[in-house]
């Protein structure tokens, strides 16, 4: 039986931060787009909404999930989801975190010590790394709700 709008047994809520993510994917290859050519301040602007936007969706929607599931995941580490569920989690954290550390560094000046001297490989091991992230929550969706 199907309770959200993508044809699965997930609710609303999974459905639509399905949505979004795909959705924060895409902008962040806009935002990529526009650095190529050379719009920093477009670029810089789309990568700060999509973090913030990240952001809540994990602390509104992930975290509140992530505990509902919590303790079956540490009961039956074996099962589909758990062993999906861990990698998101540390691959997505990841990612987030070093999304704002990026965008921070952008609005602030850092201390010469916090500086990351090839920015430019930092920001594409973060899209990589939120891609594969992604990949796997759609994965983890997947397992849980099909």
């Amino acid at each position: 039986m199907s309770t959200g709008i993508l044809g699965t047994r997930a609710g609303l809520v999974a459905d639509i931060n399905l949505i979004l993510q795909i959705a924060i994917l895409l902008v962040l290859a806009i935002g990529i787009f526009q650095a190529k050519r050379r719009n920093f301040n477009v670029h810089r602007t789309l990568m700060t909404a999509v973090v913030i936007a990240n952001a809540v969706l994990i602390v509104a929607i992930m975290n509140p999930s992530f505990f509902r599931v919590l303790p079956f995941a540490l009961r039956h580490p074996g099962a589909p989801g758990p062993t999906v569920l861990w990698p998101h989690i540390l691959i997505g954290t990841l990612a987030e975190l070093m999304g704002i550390y990026i965008v921070l560094s952008m609005k602030l000046e850092m201390p010469k010590s916090l500086r990351i001297r090839n920015t430019k490989w930092l920001m594409r091991i973060t899209f990589f790394l939120w891609a594969v992230a992604l990949a796997v929550g759609i994965a983890m969706y997947f397992v849980w709700y099909t």
